[in-house]
C-alpha cells in the first residue's frame, strides 16, 4: 500500500507545472484537474490553495490559475536607482535631545503621544 493520495498528486503535479513554466503561465483549470485525477472540486481546490500559500501560483477569479513570480527573479531586481536618486542617508541626532526635554509650564507636549494627566478622560 502506497501513502499517495489524490490531493498530494494534485499538488505534485501543479508544483511540477509552476517550477517548470516560465512566470504568468496559465495552469490546468480546476475542471481539467477534476477529471483528469478523478477528484471533487474541494480536493483540487485544497492542492491550488496550498501551492497559492507557498507563493508558487496565483489565482484570478473566473480566469485560472497562473505561475507566479518566483522570489530568485523578485530579489535580483536592481534597487540601485533609489541610492542615486535619493542620495546617501544619514541619520543625525540633532534636535532629539530638545524633544525629550520636559517642556516648560503652560505647554502641552505632543512628542510623546500621551496628554498631560489632567487633560486626559479620566474619572475624577
Amino acid at each position: 500500500m502506497t501513502n499517495d493520495n489524490t490531493l498530494d498528486r494534485i499538488t505534485q503535479e501543479l508544483r511540477e507545472l509552476a517550477e517548470s513554466q516560465a512566470p504568468e503561465s496559465r495552469l490546468p483549470s480546476v475542471r481539467e484537474l477534476t477529471s483528469r485525477h478523478s477528484a471533487g472540486p474541494g480536493t483540487v481546490q485544497r492542492a491550488v490553495s496550498q501551492l497559492v500559500a507557498e507563493g508558487l501560483i496565483y489565482t484570478r477569479p473566473g480566469r485560472g490559475n497562473f505561475v507566479a513570480q518566483r522570489a530568485s527573479s523578485i530579489a535580483s531586481t536592481d534597487l540601485g536607482w533609489q541610492s542615486t536618486v535619493l542620495g546617501e542617508r544619514t541619520i543625525s541626532a540633532d534636535g532629539l535631545e530638545e524633544l525629550l526635554e520636559m517642556p516648560r509650564d503652560g505647554v502641552i507636549p505632543l512628542t510623546i503621544g500621551y496628554l498631560p494627566e489632567d487633560l486626559q478622560p479620566l474619572p475624577q
